[in-house]
């Protein structure tokens, strides 16, 4: 008898060493591992930089996600169009930077659950305006290089796209009459034109659902969509929508 308790006592204690190993080792992966997370920090008010830090509606969000997760991770403001390659072969984790869900871009990454749809604006300048929606054809119009509203320009009868590496570029061709107009996310374009006296806004299109983009085979990815999905479901999403002004 007393061997068996014996046995016992020893499998119980084993199984506590084992459970606290386990526990230690979940606790070290989540200190060793800082995600970098990709973004073009010139979406305001998604992202925007602000006295050298990423700050704005993404920003926000992934901290409110990293927090649950109790994860660490780190920024890395690049290109719009060089994020996805940039995920695909390692060099950040992860990407946010009101990136739309589309067909060709879940060929090459794992979309969450969206956490918002923004529609599409365009902008024009006062001094050689677009006159309304009726006007848009035969046009030359600025995107930042990589985007759907790229795809929205182009398609346009008769226009004439210039792609950009950044809105800023895009946003000082408009200013000197070199393009007629940028197509932009909704409440990226009222931001601009808000700050911009010389903009004018005109008119608006359906947009497409936005989300965090991961790489394919990502261990964390069910981890990272759930917080998200929580995020959505108990209203913290919607107070950050109202808290930058996002529609």
């Amino acid at each position: 008898m007393k061997n068996i308790l014996k046995g016992i006592f020893i499998a119980l204690i084993a199984l506590i060493i084992f459970s606290c190993g386990e526990k230690e080792e979940k606790i070290q992966e989540k200190k060793e591992r800082v995600f970098v997370i990709g973004t073009n920090a010139e979406y305001p008010p998604f992202e925007y930089l602000e006295n050298g830090k990423v700050v704005g509606l993404d920003p926000d969000i992934i901290e409110a996600i990293f927090q649950k997760l109790g994860y660490q991770y780190k920024w890395a403001n690049m290109d719009f169009g060089g994020l996805i390659s940039a995920l695909q072969t390692g060099k950040i984790d992860m990407v946010i930077a009101g990136m739309s869900i589309t067909p060709e871009r879940a060929k090459m990454v794992h979309f969450t659950s969206p956490y918002l749809t923004s529609k599409v604006a365009f902008i024009t300048n006062k001094k050689n305006p677009i006159n309304g929606m009726d006007d848009l054809e035969n046009k030359k119009y600025g995107a930042e290089l990589g985007t759907t509203k790229e795809n929205t320009a182009k398609n346009i009868l008769g226009s004439t796209v210039i792609p950009f590496q950044n809105n800023t570029s895009a946003l000082l061709a408009l200013k000197n009459g070199q393009i007629d107009g940028i197509v932009l996310d909704e409440s990226v374009a009222e931001e601009y034109v808000k700050n911009n006296s010389d903009l004018l806004l005109v008119g608006i299109l359906e947009g497409e659902p936005k989300a965090i983009a991961l790489g394919k085979n990502d261990k964390d990815y069910e981890k990272i969509n759930e917080a998200l999905i929580q995020l959505v479901n108990d209203g913290t999403i919607e107070k950050l929508k109202e808290k930058y002004k996002v529609k």
